[in-house]
């Protein structure tokens, strides 16, 4: 596994624990309003290479925050491009912590395979855009496969019993009411959907002209969202 870094804490990425954040390396996508480019284009991954968290240091410091924490979210980038994802979060959920993943959906075999195992507890999946536009949000244009798996993973986590979330960031310029309405159908009979406001700052593109949208824009949002969802969560 090529670990990035930790987050050694939070209540906001896994929902009802308080759990640390392994980001791993490497990407599929290349969104506009990323985050963490460190974890996504080469030329910066390179820059990170002396300074990478051995598994057996990760595993050191879960130890040591046994009586601390609760769960561990895997994150990247995008996790399932790791050859030992399935070994890691095996390792990670016999040591007692529930485990999260965070992915954009491009290998539902894995991810079934995991909750299958037992070794997934809840599953994060990013929603980027309506579909006949999501080359707008990722960068790349993708494959009918990855379309399919994506699709696939979708009927798995409605008809299973695993917890799950979508969520999709948006962004003033980049998101219209009509495009929530249309991923909020996609997704129609999911348990919990979240609107995650973009935040300026550290971007992958450093020209991407997305703006926050307003409490109120947001509102709007959740309102067309829950005609389709269940649960509507907001993350400012």
């Amino acid at each position: 596994m090529k670990l990035a870094w930790i987050q050694k804490h939070t209540l906001v990425d896994y929902p009802g624990k308080v759990a640390c954040v392994v980001f791993t390396q490497g990407c599929n996508f290349r969104c506009h309003f990323c985050h963490n480019p460190e974890c996504v284009l080469p030329e910066k991954m390179m820059l990170l290479q002396n300074d990478m968290i051995p598994e057996e240091n990760f595993f050191t410091f879960l130890e040591s925050r046994k009586w601390f924490l609760d769960g561990v979210s895997i994150s990247g980038g995008e996790p399932t491009l790791q050859s030992g994802l399935y070994d890691f979060a095996k390792k990670v959920k016999e040591m007692g912590f529930a485990v999260k993943l965070d992915t954009n959906g491009r290998d539902r075999q894995i991810v079934r395979r995991m909750v299958d195992d037992g070794i997934l507890d809840y599953v994060a999946v990013d929603l980027k855009h309506a579909l006949p536009s999501y080359y707008k949000a990722v960068g790349i244009e993708q494959t009918k496969e990855f379309y399919h798996s994506y699709e696939k993973l979708l009927q798995f986590l409605l008809e299973g019993n695993v917890d799950y979330e979508y969520r999709s960031t948006v962004a003033k310029w980049l998101h219209t009411a009509d495009d929530i309405e249309a991923m909020a159908y996609y997704i129609r009979g999911a348990k919990n959907y979240y609107l995650q406001n973009y935040v300026g700052g550290n971007t992958l593109d450093p020209d991407f002209g997305g703006e926050s949208f307003t409490d109120d824009e947001l509102f709007e949002f959740q309102k067309i969202a829950s005609k389709y969802v269940k649960n509507i969560g907001i993350r400012n």
